[in-house]
């Protein structure tokens, strides 16, 4: 069964029931795509806060200008002023729910009040107004937290039981909280793994003539070795013995740029077996020998002199 539930926003489809007495509610709908039809969802601004869960299916998305792809178990989040939608203009075969709530104030610059139904406190919600206004991934990648509270909200609605009105609007909080609580988590997990890989990097810079391996490495961060490869090629792209030439090299640059060391002396500081070694590497990894990137460097640098100097 398909259906869809609102609060007052008009819609396409007919015969839905309407939720007037439901004023934070200004859309909630659950749906069932098993066609896709031309122009059915445009890039649009909505009322309100929409919060937006995928059970099935695979959706393209795009949230000003940002590309997403969300799959099932994930959601996303979007304010009042942020334009959202297919680009493409149509929704893709699945399942998604999605409610749109209807703050009394909630503005791009200042300003956040959801309304009298709620219990949060003023504190609470200018919390809740920094942490949507500053995100920039509207993806909730871990929005299966989310379905129970989706769940929950569409039996109410339909069902309608005693004391439906007090649990609506309990959902409708709790669902708050965990949309922030999923970005804050999402923004302290970055910040986690940013300081571990500064950690790494010291580690690494502290000596660049050791001849690690990946026991050693592992070790030092009471790891497995496999765990701690899988964590730095996820966190930084690299395996982390590549990392680890990376960080090499960009130290070497600074050297070229800084110093006038020979070759042998920068490639033997930097952990290399050789200035052969050195410059192969240099090569791959940068496009060009370590003598034509100091040249070149050096070369850009008098230029901007010179042009300063006459200006």
């Amino acid at each position: 069964m398909s259906y869809f539930i609102y609060s007052k926003a008009p819609h396409r489809l007919v015969n839905i029931p309407v939720i007037e007495d439901f004023p934070c509610i200004w859309e909630f709908g659950h749906e069932r795509y098993s066609n896709i039809k031309p122009s059915s969802l445009d890039l649009h601004l909505n009322r309100g806060i929409e919060i937006c869960y995928v059970k099935k299916g695979r959706y393209d998305w795009q949230v000003e200008n940002k590309e997403y792809v969300v799959y099932p178990g994930e959601g996303f989040v979007t304010c009042p002023w942020e334009y959202h939608g297919n680009s493409l203009g149509v929704v893709e075969l699945g399942e998604i729910y999605w409610l749109i709530i209807n703050p009394e104030l909630f503005t791009k610059e200042n300003g956040c009040h959801l309304a009298n139904w709620s219990s949060f406190s003023q504190d609470q919600e200018a919390t809740i107004a920094k942490v949507l206004r500053d995100n920039q991934n509207h993806l909730l990648n871990n929005g299966a937290r989310l379905e129970k509270y989706f769940l929950q909200l569409n039996h109410e609605l339909v069902n309608r039981e005693f004391g439906f009105d007090v649990r609506i609007r309990s959902l409708i909080e709790s669902l708050i909280l965990e949309v922030v609580r999923i970005i804050q988590s999402r923004k302290f997990e970055a910040n986690k793994n940013s300081a571990w890989i500064n950690e790494l990097r010291l580690l690494f810079e502290s000596d660049f003539s050791k001849k690690w391996t990946i026991g050693e490495m592992s070790s030092c961060f009471n790891m497995g070795s496999t765990s701690f490869n899988d964590k730095v090629k996820r966190l930084t792209g690299y395996t982390p013995q590549s990392f680890l030439i990376d960080l090499k090299i960009e130290q070497s640059k600074k050297q070229l740029l800084e110093t006038n060391w020979q070759m042998t002396d920068i490639a033997l500081g930097t952990g290399f077996y050789s200035s052969q070694h050195f410059s192969a590497t240099f090569l791959k990894r940068v496009g060009m020998t370590p003598s034509a990137f100091r040249k070149k460097i050096k070369t850009v640098s008098n230029s901007q002199h010179l042009s300063n100097f006459h200006i």
